[in-house]
């Protein structure tokens, strides 16, 4: 359990998701943003001139990377949404300083070195770091043993493990779950891309059986899966569409009480009557949950906002519990 105020630190600021975070952050009392960096190449700007949305009247400004600046701060926790190799670049040094990690990047999300350099294309730079990461998907968190880097997981695996795991742990689905899932163009990040320019973007899937998602998910259930990404023409939100044949025990189960239970004690999921649309989750930390189910065959739909709850705001309850805080600090009123 922490007292008082927990010093904090966001690294990759200027981005989508750091922007969302230092959003949550200062919403949340039990934590102070001692310092904002944007990458070593950027000159400083103003938090609230990048995002008045978010910014208000803050006077908080982001400054370019520079570790020699912790020097003259104490700080408990660093928030890295950070370019994957960044992370795993800048973490290690953090936690020699006594740093509690909470890492939004791909970084720390595989336990071995082999999986993490398939998927992301080059080595870790700390593999041993891998092994001692806690991957925090909030509904499966549990504080048995301390840790120093929390992995955050992605977007995508996020909605779609909701929709998956209380299945799969249940002996309830055989065969290969199906995945399809469309994102907006927030996903992406802010960096400059012909490819999802406003004037450009348009519906259609990419890294079709190839993305780094996919092995993510994997581990996570324990099971293959096919997953398909979809760039989807609108700014923010996820929708994944998970299609399942059911074992015999599965079939005969209600499996919208089986979600309710699950889900029951973590009021960011919920379970709804009709199939979830991306609007009504935006700007929001709530996951919204459907289930259909006939014969032998499940359609599970989930759709959370891709900038909170799978990413800033799966960090922030993260950071909530870890500290021994109440878990959604910062994320409702």
């Amino acid at each position: 359990m922490s007292s008082g105020v927990i010093q904090c630190v966001v690294l990759g600021a200027t981005g989508y998701a750091g922007s969302e975070l230092l959003a949550l952050l200062h919403k949340n009392p039990h934590f102070s943003v001692v310092k904002a960096f944007g990458s070593a190449e950027r000159e400083a700007i103003r938090w609230r001139e990048l995002a008045p949305q978010l910014a208000a009247h803050s006077s908080l400004m982001i400054e370019p990377w520079d570790m020699a600046q912790l020097d003259h701060v104490s700080v408990q926790a660093a928030f890295l949404a950070l370019p994957h190799a960044a992370s795993a670049d800048i973490a290690p040094a953090l936690l020699a300083r006594g740093i509690q990690v909470f890492d939004l990047s791909g970084a720390f999300r595989f336990h071995n070195a082999c999986d993490f350099a398939q998927a992301y294309g080059f080595e870790h730079p700390a593999p041993t770091l891998l092994a001692q990461a806690q991957y925090m998907l909030m509904p499966w968190y549990s504080a048995q043993a301390e840790h120093s880097v929390y992995a955050i997981p992605g977007c995508y695996p996020t909605a779609s493990l909701l929709a998956l795991k209380p299945l799969v742990d249940a002996g309830f689905i055989q065969g290969t779950p199906v995945i399809t899932a469309i994102s907006g163009v927030s996903g992406a990040g802010r960096g400059a891309n012909p490819a999802t320019s406003f004037c450009e973007v348009s519906m259609k899937a990419y890294g079709v059986l190839q993305h780094r998602h996919q092995p993510e998910i994997s581990q996570q259930l324990g099971c293959d899966v096919v997953f398909t990404p979809v760039l989807g023409p609108y700014a923010r939100g996820i929708l994944a569409v998970c299609t399942v044949t059911l074992t015999e025990q599965g079939a005969v189960t209600n499996l919208q009480a089986h979600f309710q239970a699950q889900y029951a004690e973590h009021v960011l999921v919920q379970v709804v009557p009709a199939p979830p649309a991306v609007n009504h989750v935006a700007h929001t930390p709530f996951a919204h949950l459907h289930v259909a189910q006939k014969e032998s065959t499940a359609v599970i739909t989930v759709a959370i906002d891709n900038l909170v709850m799978g990413a800033a705001g799966q960090a922030m309850q993260a950071a909530n519990q870890v500290f021994g805080l109440n878990a959604y600090a910062g994320l409702l009123p």
